[in-house]
């Protein structure tokens, strides 16, 4: 990968390759996940994020090759009847095709059961080859193959099931290649001699892919992408143009919303029904209820009830959490701030460390300067309150309920409820005497 992070940790739609690959594991129902780590890896603090706490790590203290790498799991999996071996790299099994696998494995009895894939280009994986019968004889890695042997399709995808009693009697018995590495495939024709191999073919040929560099990890991507894409289309949402769509493994869409395109759903992103998200919309580790309408804009780390209005080119930023009914629209900024129910922030705003109160206007140009170049103080506006065009709001400040501003002021005190004021720095607009009235 020319990289200074391991390939595994690498992420495809969000997630790290192996995050992956586990998560398809406790899908199909296995009942103990072992890790086989490099030494270095062990110590990473990704590798917890990565797999979880409940997965156990094995350490192959030198690369020696797949069948090295097993051995040193062999006292993490003992007790288990058959061995479940699969690559870290390669994302894309799904879970049924690993129960598939199980299921062929129970049935055939078999010492090992392998998954295969009939791929358009075989370049670069081992060809599975078969006898007369059709029965698996051996895997073949391309560097070892003759050109008759390169024709075969029907590729090696790295991944086994193993009787645990015959694995862990014959894994002792493999022999170093010329490299000084010991490979798993040596046990499939092992096995074709013991009589016991059975294969198993993958549903899709995406299943194969591994990502040994970047531009694979790209393909796997894509491959993914495809794979999330067509699944919310299934469940009822509408992708105008699902090339140009970009939605995380960990998203959620409710049924009739509309993505439109360049948009990107990421991390634990969860969308509700009947909204619009795009185009150009960025909505990442958020949660947007129903009724919802982002305009290229960004969201982050925010919370947004139902019947909003967002943008175009808006951005709520962590710790935003915005009410029913509130419309914020252009150029407008909130961070960390609770905007109540039926609020309007038009445009050209920023709101950051504050809270809102429901029904608040305000007026274009407003900022809250909540950091003094120490520390970030926080704003109150209760509900009713009109902020007027350009205003500045010093913090730490109260706006009382249905209060107003003047354009242009600034707010250093308190202002009670009720109460309009205006200037730099605002004071209380003096009430002018009612005209008298009479005969001239």
């Amino acid at each position: 990968m020319r990289s200074n992070l391991p390939k595994t940790f690498h992420p495809v739609c969000g997630r790290p390759l192996v995050s992956h690959v586990a998560d398809s594991m406790r899908a199909a129902g296995l009942e103990r996940l072992v890790a086989v780590v490099s030494e270095a890896m062990s110590s990473m603090p990704e590798l917890r994020a990565a797999l979880g706490s409940e997965v156990a790590i094995a350490v192959q203290r030198d690369q020696r090759g797949t069948a090295d790498a097993l051995r040193s799991a062999r006292e993490a999996a003992s007790g288990a009847s058959s061995v479940l071996v699969g690559a870290g790299d390669m994302a894309l099994v799904k879970p049924e095709t690993i129960r598939r696998m199980i299921a062929a494995h129970s049935e055939a009895n078999s010492a090992v059961t392998l998954l295969t894939a009939r791929v358009e280009r075989p370049t670069g994986l081992g060809r599975v080859v078969r006898d007369y019968a059709g029965e698996p004889l051996r895997v073949v890695e391309e560097i070892d193959a003759d050109d008759e042997t390169r024709l075969i399709n029907e590729v090696n995808t790295s991944w086994y099931c193993f009787d645990s009693t015959w694995l862990w009697d014959r894994l002792s018995g493999v022999r170093a290649s010329a490299a000084g590495e010991m490979y798993l495939t040596a046990l499939v024709e092992a096995a074709a001699v013991d009589g016991g191999v059975t294969a198993v073919l993958a549903a899709e040929a995406s299943e194969a892919m591994g990502a040994n560099d970047r531009a694979q990890l790209a393909a796997a991507e894509a491959a993914m992408r495809e794979r999330i894409n067509l699944a919310l289309m299934l469940s009822g949402v509408t992708m105008v143009d699902p090339l140009a769509t970009y939605v995380d493994s960990g998203v959620t869409v409710g049924r009739d919303t509309v993505i439109l395109p360049g948009t990107r759903l990421l991390g634990t992103t969860s969308i509700g029904e009947r909204c619009e998200i795009g185009p150009q919309s960025v909505v990442r580790d958020s949660v947007i209820a129903d009724n919802v309408r982002v305009t290229a804009s960004y969201v982050e780390q925010a919370k947004v009830a139902q019947d909003v209005t967002i943008g175009p080119f808006s951005h709520l930023r962590p710790g935003a959490v915005i009410e029913s009914g509130v419309h914020i629209g252009n150029y407008a900024e909130v961070k960390n701030s609770r905007v109540g129910a039926g609020t309007h922030i038009g445009h050209f705003s920023y709101v950051g460390d504050s809270t809102l109160g429901a029904d608040v206007n305000i007026g274009a140009g407003t900022v809250t300067a909540n950091y003094d170049g120490e520390q970030k103080h926080s704003t109150e506006i209760g509900a009713g309150a009109s902020i007027g065009s350009g205003t500045m709001i010093v913090a730490p400040v109260s706006i009382g309920a249905k209060a107003r501003t003047g354009a242009g002021s600034v707010v250093t005190h308190d202002i009670a409820p009720g109460e309009t004021v205006a200037g730099v720095p605002a004071r209380p607009m003096k009430k002018k005497p009612a005209p008298k009235r009479g005969l001239k």
